[in-house]
């Protein structure tokens, strides 16, 4: 099996390197009143843009006294109007009720803790532990 060596031709491969484009510059303003014509050119003028991001102020706080469960607020500078909340009200008021739910089933535990009779109980001999095989 022969392989030829690749031979460089001209078959329009190439593409020509794009020139550069100069960016043009604006002509003098020329203002023409009566018998005085002279050229005027225009001075750059420094107008600041208005800001288009709005300036937010992150408030940090304790949800209760009780949990320690940071609650950060992002509020608009401005208006003071509430952005953004993380934890969310709605997640903050799920946390509350599980919270009351589950001091309400410990709240039963002990109290039929509590509220049984204390009866020994007695072992039968040879029983087993109850189990009978």
């Amino acid at each position: 099996m022969n392989v030829d060596p690749v031979h460089a031709s001209s078959t329009g491969n190439e593409r020509p390197t794009p020139e550069k484009k100069l960016q043009s510059v604006p002509t003098p303003r020329t203002a023409n009143s009566g018998n005085n014509s002279r050229a005027e050119i225009a001075k750059p003028r420094n107008i600041p843009a208005p800001l288009t991001i709005p300036e937010h102020e992150v408030k940090v706080i304790l949800d209760t006294p009780d949990n320690n469960t940071m609650v950060y607020q992002v509020l608009d500078k401005e208006s003071g109007a509430l952005v953004l909340q993380v934890p969310s009200a709605e997640q903050l008021r799920a946390m509350h009720q599980t919270q009351e739910l589950l001091q309400q089933v410990a709240a039963r535990g002990k109290a039929a803790i509590s509220d049984a009779p204390s009866v020994p109980v007695a072992k039968e001999e040879g029983s087993n532990n109850g189990n009978k095989l």
